[in-house]
């Protein structure tokens, strides 16, 4: 969790829920921006580790997996509930943003709960199947059974299908993120996310490769970026008290 560290009595911030690619987890709000002024949390995923696993151990955890996968957006609106609670909050700013592995987490979460007043979607798609087949390739390198594979997984999770949520977020402003290069997350995918998605929304294109929290110079791009858009649909500040 991040808080700011000077602040006047009564002075209250935006607030953020941020949630990371699965290797950056709670981690994920420290790779904001450092002249961003305002409360941010992020948290761990619990079955991250146990995505990792391989051969018959992975197959044996799929249900519990699968129901943790599920669970979390019901998660992230208990982590809002205590961002939100803090006085420091000013709860008619708060906005959630997920990244990577994040993305349909957040949609989900957000086309169900009204609080958060903007969703940022970066570097994620929709069509979960066709993002498990373009990234099942090393794995399962024979096409007809990694499609059915991925078709599996896919029809598992539908629950947090972003194509299916993304819809919801409105009339809430939705930014999307992709980039031109990314090798995880292939151009279509975004493209069916934000056409999925209702007005008002906007589709923004970086250069490069998929984010890496290694990369401090995109990283500092992309905050800049959602900073400025989140400047511009949920202005501020509030009013101390």
């Amino acid at each position: 969790m991040r808080v700011p560290a000077a602040r006047s009595p009564g002075e209250r911030f935006r607030t953020l829920l941020v949630a990371g690619g699965r290797r950056t987890g709670r981690r994920a709000a420290l790779y904001l921006d450092s002249t961003f002024a305002g409360l941010a949390i992020s948290c761990d995923y619990p079955w991250a580790e146990r995505v990792r696993r391989r051969g018959l151990r992975f197959f044996a955890e799929l249900p519990w997996i699968r129901a943790e996968v599920l669970a979390t957006p019901e998660a992230m609106g208990i982590a809002a509930s205590y961002l939100s609670g803090r006085p420091e909050a000013d709860t008619g700013r708060l906005a959630a943003i997920g990244a990577s592995l994040g993305v349909p987490l957040v949609a989900a979460w957000a086309a169900r709960d009204p609080r958060p007043r903007a969703v940022a979607l970066l570097y994620g798609g929709g069509d979960l199947a066709r993002l498990f087949e373009a990234n099942l390739r090393e794995s399962v390198p024979w096409s007809p059974l990694r499609r059915l594979t991925a078709q599996a997984f896919g029809r598992a999770l539908a629950p947090v299908e972003p194509t299916r949520t993304a819809a919801a977020v409105a009339p809430r402003p939705l930014l999307v993120v992709g980039a031109v290069d990314d090798q995880w997350i292939p151009r279509d995918a975004v493209e069916r996310l934000y056409r999925a998605a209702r007005e008002p929304k906007r589709l923004v294109w970086l250069a490069g490769e998929h984010v890496r929290t290694r990369d401090a110079a995109l990283l500092e791009i992309l905050s800049d970026s959602v900073r400025v858009w989140l400047d511009a649909v949920m202005p501020g500040p509030a009013t101390p008290g």
